[in-house]
Formats: structure tokens, C-alpha cells, sequence
């Protein structure tokens, strides 16, 4: 119950000096909002530095205005500064620097989505090439902004060890290795295995997230004979495989994650259109080798900041909707007090072996099991019995 000055005599009481107008706009203190994902593998890192704002009127308006949640082009000081770890490999706070640095330039890319409330699809970011002096796994590295009205935001985060080496099934030094989904049986039905998925941890990592990507190609048909072509597409579909975390930094753990093979038809049968006119191609054909290749198993690492805020920040079927609010960006006000940050300054990796192959039996349960038969999956391979002719 909102109360204004007030006095209250009794019978007739008057209402004295009492006003019903509030200024919501005053004070109000812009905050940063920065999000950034190193990645040691890529040869350009990018960060997105926007603000907080408050204005009159509708605010769903001010939302559509890019000026309202970006600050100005070139107004933003932004660089990365590699650190030497402490002894214990943690983030204390008085890390020297190695002397090596990136300043980030912003630009304005159009890829934002733009089913929100937000502009779009237009959205400056900012980023820094490091091609040519890659960030290393062993050492930190800190995000220092300043920016326009006199704020200084900074945040240091630790990186992820990764190789290739580390995923130990499928085989990543086998170029001819072949996923084996389903294996028919004489009177037509199928069983499906476990495949075991198996990796070994790397330094840094805490979080694990493992999906199964499939390939193919959808072929539209003006008709229902398949004779006329009318357009094709390259889909991409990701299956989950599972998440783990894992309990301590220093790798070496081995991890299973076993995947039950029925979910692949499943996944399929219920994702996708089932339609007399579409034709779809699952994989390429490698001709060195004479084989399909249509899978690719993905490990996306996270290292410990960002496995806390992809926890913090999870769907919950709680009746309990408030989430804690977690952050590693530090902001510091002109005159040296701080005031709470918004965003995630973190580093993630992405292992994968690529190009995996499927067995006949695979193809064959695709285009015969009751689930997947209907959306008329063939091979690209003129040698297979379930070619697309």
C-alpha cells in the first residue's frame, strides 16, 4: 500500500499535501550489460556490451530504438588482457599481465533475431582477431570496458584445455568408422544398441554438453511420383546426448555417456515432416573410402564460470519463478564505488569428430522401421541398395 502525507482529523478529515505523481525516471543509473565467450579455437572472439536504460513512455517502444540498449559506435574502450595464473592456477585478482593484449573494435552485424521485443536484426558488437596470436589454454584473461559516462567494467576468466584426443568413442583417428543404429532382423524387426560415447576431461572444463548431429539433404517434389524437382535444402539436426558436469578442474576423468540407438528413429519420426513429395538424402558420399557419411558426435566444454551461470540460469518446473541473480562482471562508478554488474565474461571449447559413417542395416531400418519409413530416407551412394535412384 503506497502512503503520501497525510493528515486525517476526524469526521470531514482533509487530505493535506498529498501528491499522486512519482517520478520513475530519477535517479537512474545506466548499467553494462556484457556478454563474452573466448573460445581458444576460433580465430576471431566476440563480445556484446550493451546498457540498461529507463525513459518516459512506453518502453516497449523504446526497445525497437538501437540507441535505447547500445552505446554509441566508437564510444566504448574494449580489450583483452592475458594474465599469468596464480600459483594455484585460480583467479585472485592481482595477476600480472604477460604483455600481450587485443583492443576490440565494434561493427554492426544482421543476424539478431527478431521475434523479441528487441530491434533487430542489426546489433553492434564488438570483436578482436587472434589469428595470427592465438590465446593460450594455460593462462587467464581479463576484459577491461570504459565507457561513456565515466564506468569501468572488467571481468577475468579462466579457459579450456581442449583436443580432439579427448573424445575416445567414436574413434577420432578411424576415417572410415560406421555408426551402427539398428540391426534387422530376419523377420523385419530391429534391435537397437547403446552406443557408448566416451570422453576423457580436459583441464579448465566443468560442464559437458554431447549431441548427436545428423545430415542430410531435403529434395521437394512437384509431385507425388518424385519426378519433378522442385527445390532442395541442407538440414542439420541436433540430438541431445546428455549433459555432465564435472567435479574438478584438472581433467583426466573419463566420462561415459551411453546413448540408446532408438532415439535416433524416434527423434527423427517425430521432428520432421512426413510427406509423399520429400525425399531426403542422409549424408554425402566419400568415394575414397566408398562410404555414407552423415554423423557428427559434438562435445560443447564450459568452463567453470559458465557452467555456473548456465546453472543458475536453467528452466525450472518450480512454482518458485525467482532465479538468483549471478554474475562476474564488476563495474566501478567514476568515483571509485561499485555498483553490480550484468552479464558473463567465460571461455567454452568445441571437441567433435566429424563425418561419421552409418552401416547398411542403418539405411535400411530408415527406410523400412514403421517410424521412419514414411519420411523416404535414402543413401547417396549409387553402390547402396537404398540409393536415391
Amino acid at each position: 500500500m503506497w502512503m503520501c502525507g497525510a493528515a486525517v482529523v476526524a469526521a470531514g478529515a482533509a487530505m493535506v499535501g498529498c501528491s499522486t505523481e512519482v517520478d520513475l525516471t530519477a535517479p537512474y543509473d545506466s548499467i553494462p550489460v556484457v556478454y563474452g565467450l573466448l573460445e581458444l579455437e576460433a580465430d576471431t572472439q566476440w563480445v556484446k556490451v550493451n546498457r540498461t536504460w529507463l525513459g518516459e513512455g512506453n518502453q516497449l517502444l523504446a526497445a525497437q530504438v538501437a540507441d535505447s540498449s547500445e552505446y554509441p559506435a566508437g564510444a566504448v574502450d574494449a580489450r583483452i588482457v592475458e594474465l599469468i595464473p596464480s600459483s594455484s592456477g585460480g583467479i585472485v585478482g592481482n595477476e600480472l599481465p604477460t604483455g600481450r593484449e587485443w583492443t576490440l573494435k565494434d561493427t554492426l552485424i544482421d543476424n539478431k533475431d527478431v521475434s523479441g521485443i528487441f530491434f533487430g536484426p542489426l546489433q553492434r558488437v564488438y570483436y578482436a582477431a587472434t589469428s595470427e596470436e592465438a590465446l593460450r589454454d594455460d593462462m587467464l584473461y581479463r576484459l577491461d570496458l570504459e565507457l561513456p559516462d565515466g564506468k569501468s567494467a572488467s571481468a577475468t576468466t579462466t579457459m579450456v584445455e581442449s583436443s580432439v584426443g579427448s573424445i575416445n568413442q567414436p574413434p577420432p583417428n578411424l576415417p572410415n568408422y560406421k555408426m551402427g543404429f539398428a540391426a534387422v532382423n530376419p523377420d523385419g524387426t530391429a534391435t537397437y544398441p547403446n552406443f557408448p560415447f566416451r570422453w576423457t576431461t580436459s583441464p579448465g572444463a566443468s560442464l559437458y554438453t554431447a549431441s548427436l548431429v545428423v545430415h542430410f539433404e531435403e529434395r521437394y517434389y512437384a509431385d507425388d511420383a518424385l519426378t519433378l524437382l522442385d527445390s532442395t535444402r541442407e538440414r542439420t539436426m541436433s540430438i541431445s546426448v546428455g549433459n555432465r558436469e564435472v567435479s574438478g578442474l584438472t581433467g583426466s576423468q573419463t566420462i561415459d555417456e551411453p546413448f540408446e540407438c532408438q532415439r535416433l528413429y524416434g527423434e527423427l519420426s517425430t521432428r520432421l515432416e512426413a510427406s509423399p513429395r520429400i525425399r531426403r538424402v542422409l549424408g554425402r558420399y566419400d568415394p575414397e573410402y566408398q562410404m555414407e557419411r552423415a554423423f557428427d558426435f559434438v562435445l560443447q566444454v564450459a568452463n567453470q564460470d559458465l557452467a555456473i551461470y548456465l546453472d543458475v540460469n536453467e528452466t525450472t518446473n518450480s512454482i518458485v519463478q525467482d532465479r538468483p541473480t549471478w554474475t562476474n562482471i564488476e563495474v566501478t562508478r567514476p568515483d571509485g564505488s561499485a555498483v553490480g554488474g550484468i552479464g558473463l565474461w567465460g571461455s567454452r571449447s568445441t571437441l567433435g569428430v566429424y563425418g561419421l559413417g552409418y552401416t547398411k542395416q542403418t539405411i535400411q531400418h530408415l527406410q523400412e522401421g514403421d517410424l521412419t519409413a514414411p519420411l523416404n530416407f535414402c543413401s547417396p551412394s549409387e553402390l547402396s541398395d537404398y540409393y536415391c535412384d
